[in-house]
């Protein structure tokens, strides 16, 4: 390559961010070198066989390999997500600069991998003369952003069958090796990042199932560099059984190969593909296998329960609510009995529900295919993972640096976090926590929380964390009691106060559905260390059941009230100026017995 090319493609870069990769070196393309010798030998440093730490991370992240993030301007790579990541500052599309308070563990970018072919064949320079790819990088842009979309991202994976492209249907073998070539970028830019021991970038991508505009999305985690040859997208395998098949042929556990399905945005999922009551055994052995975790708070709206149809929306169920039909936004009494009843039913709780129903109705396989794990993340489309602060951020994607068009997504917020509890912040480690469920969700705090139960009559006490073998830790189950299990819920404040502790209970009882809301304690003064003994007096031993718990925060104010009293502008936005309950969700203990 002689000089006046390469200055050709330096000129190119400085304007088209996404060839940093495929010119240059990623970030932190040596890091490996710096791994500790207790990392190399296989364990970091600080490991202790059995003792847990908390590591915080964002399972859910876009950059410019996304097409909804590139038509709204977003031109970070992953290799630049992960460095916000570990903390380093980001100059936004409208130009502000966005950095994290407090550096994130673990993190990954899960783009979408529909579009990997597109994005990289339109931002390499040999296509430049392309008039679909010209349109799509000139008119990428939070201006332009909406009218991208409408051309780009809905011809392909809203129709009811999907589509490829226009560039891919028109040249099938040269998008093959483009998707091919965008894969391995994604892998090389995790596998730079990863720096065991102290930073873990888990490799991902994001399955985009949304057939008529229902929300039924999978991001795909891997436990380590062992992944499918294929970044398996929902255009060549646009149902949930072909995710499984082709997970099952591609990530084999003999080549070293583990992975997780994790569903997000189940309230824009219009009650689809979470079908446990047809299914037939195989495909719920392999849900159950893949599908261990649930994202229950994201940008997009909260995902925990919804009430029914002719209750009051101000309670329990009533915190962040984004609901909608075929993703658009919609008012509760314009629902059917139906519809509402089959939207709840794939609300976490709701999934939670069903679960116990498959489970105390299956035959010999003793199986719940909903046992799923409660995690948090962001759905960010900046690249910026973990920027959850609700003081500090300033808008989805769609509307930075414009209020008025931020305002008019003002339902939607930062997205939250994932907790693990871990031995350490490794791959390995990470995503065993993420596979036993040893997990919680944030709506962006920081708040520390245990929950633990005791089976077999023993004492819990607050004055130690140390268990027996009949405690149960968070993600876990048991099938035997001796009496009325006990429970013990452990929360540590992040930066505010706490003032509520509650314990959710689901149980399935004579072919019904029971949940219950209990307040095991509530803030008389400032709460910041708070540790609670339970035992549920009204268990019964023939009833699958599970308990997860509910941390608050004392009310803050919503991003919404920061921007809007910052302009000056409140009034101008209903329902913008209000204070919000920060919490916390555990995943549940279960209590499946035998039958």
């Amino acid at each position: 390559m002689n000089i006046s090319r390469l200055n050709k493609i330096a000129a190119v870069t400085a304007t088209f961010l996404l060839l940093i990769v495929q010119f240059g070196q990623p970030a932190y393309a040596d890091s490996k070198a710096n791994i500790s010798t207790e990392a190399k030998s296989g364990k970091c440093d600080y490991h202790q066989v059995g003792q847990k730490h908390l590591y915080w991370g964002d399972l859910h992240v876009h950059t410019a390999y996304s097409l909804d993030a590139y038509a709204f301007g977003t031109l970070k790579t992953p290799a630049q997500a992960y460095a916000f990541a570990r903390g380093e500052a980001m100059t936004l599309q409208d130009g502000s600069t966005a950095q994290l308070d407090r550096p994130l563990d673990f993190a990954a970018v899960t783009d979408h991998a529909e579009w990997f072919d597109l994005l990289h064949i339109c931002t390499d320079p040999q296509n430049f003369d392309d008039p679909y790819c010209e349109r799509l990088r000139k008119d990428s842009s939070m201006e332009n952003g909406s009218s991208l979309f409408v051309d780009y991202v809905i011809p392909t994976i809203t129709q009811e069958t999907p589509h490829a492209t226009p560039i891919c249907i028109a040249d099938p073998a040269k998008c093959i090796e483009a998707k091919k070539s965008q894969w391995r970028r994604v892998q090389d830019q995790a596998n730079a990042a990863n720096d065991p021991c102290n930073f873990t970038a888990q490799i991902g991508y994001e399955w985009s199932y949304t057939k008529s505009f229902s929300h039924s999305h999978r991001n795909i985690i891997f436990a380590n560099d062992k992944v499918t040859q294929d970044a398996i997208d929902y255009i060549r395998h646009p149902t949930l059984s072909d995710l499984w098949q082709q997970l099952e042929k591609q990530c084999r556990a003999e080549d070293g190969c583990d992975v997780l399905a994790i569903p997000h945005n189940t309230n824009m999922g219009d009650g689809m593909t979470f079908d446990v009551e047809t299914e037939d055994d195989r495909t719920l052995q392999l849900r159950s296998k893949y599908e261990r975790l649930v994202e229950i708070h994201q940008e997009k709206g909260n995902s925990e329960c919804l009430s029914p149809l002719k209750s009051d929306e101000s309670g329990d169920c009533s915190f962040e609510n984004y609901i909608t039909n075929h993703s658009r936004p919609k008012a509760k009494d314009q629902f059917t009995d139906e519809a509402w009843t089959k939207m709840r039913g794939t609300y976490v709780r709701g999934l939670l529900m069903r679960g116990l129903a498959a489970y105390q109705n299956s035959d010999e396989a003793q199986l719940n295919p909903l046992q799923m794990g409660i995690i948090g993340s962001t759905d960010n489309h900046a690249g910026t993972p973990g920027h959850v602060n609700e003081a500090a951020w300033q808008g989805a994607v769609f509307g930075l640096g414009n209020l008025d068009r931020t305002m008019a997504r003002s339902v939607f917020n930062p997205g939250g976090l994932v907790a693990v509890w871990a031995e350490e912040n490794t791959r390995e480690s990470i995503f065993a926590a993420l596979k036993r469920r040893e997990v919680y969700a944030t709506s962006g705090p920081r708040i520390s929380v245990r929950l633990s139960a005791n089976t077999q009559g023993e004492n819990l006490s607050c004055a130690t964390e140390k268990n027996s073998l009949a405690t149960v830790s968070m993600g876990g189950d048991f099938n035997k009691a001796l009496g009325a299990p006990t429970f013990k819920i452990h929360a540590q404040a992040d930066q505010t106060p706490l003032q509520e502790m509650e314990l959710i209970k689901g149980q399935y009882k004579n072919g019904k559905y029971e949940e219950s809301v209990m307040t095991i304690w509530q803030r008389s003064s400032a709460g910041s260390d708070i540790c609670q003994i339970w035992q549920d007096q009204n268990f019964e031993p023939e009833a699958p059941a599970f308990w997860y718990a509910r941390i608050k925060e004392t009310p803050t104010p919503r991003w919404s009230a920061t921007l809007c009293q910052k302009a000056g502008r409140c009034e101008e936005f209903p329902g913008a100026d209000v204070m919000i309950q920060e919490r916390a969700w555990t995943s549940p203990i279960w209590y499946l017995p035998e039958q």
